[in-house]
């Protein structure tokens, strides 16, 4: 999953670049992500449900928050698909080395 998430957030940081180009477009931006009910939780509430249900199947650690190790699953591809887009590829470690970090420091490695 992790992985997935880094390819995703190449995809999505591509597209979504030209929305911070200048002020008048990032308020546009903003302003559609609020009509259209996207964000923040569009992301990190079905995996948090997903992670949630995981634990309950005793494949996550018992004392994981699912919500907090969601949104810290998202920031850490997000990052990396930042690191990728504007530093380079080679600049940190493979995103399968990196989807392999972020499961096992959020403590999300099966149980």
């Amino acid at each position: 999953m992790a992985r997935a998430g880094i390819d995703y957030y190449i995809d999505v940081q591509s597209a979504a670049l030209p929305a911070f180009t200048s002020p008048n477009v990032t308020v546009r931006f903003r302003q559609a992500i609020k009509q259209t009910g996207l964000g923040p939780r569009t992301e990190t509430t079905p995996l948090a449900a997903y992670l949630a249900a995981e634990q309950r199947l005793g494949r996550i650690r018992a004392d994981a928050d699912p919500e907090a190790s969601a949104r810290l699953l998202v920031a850490g591809c997000f990052h990396r698909a930042y690191i990728e887009m504007f530093v380079g590829a080679d600049a940190a470690p493979s995103r399968d080395a990196t989807a392999r970090e972020i499961v096992r420091e959020l403590r999300l490695d099966p149980v």
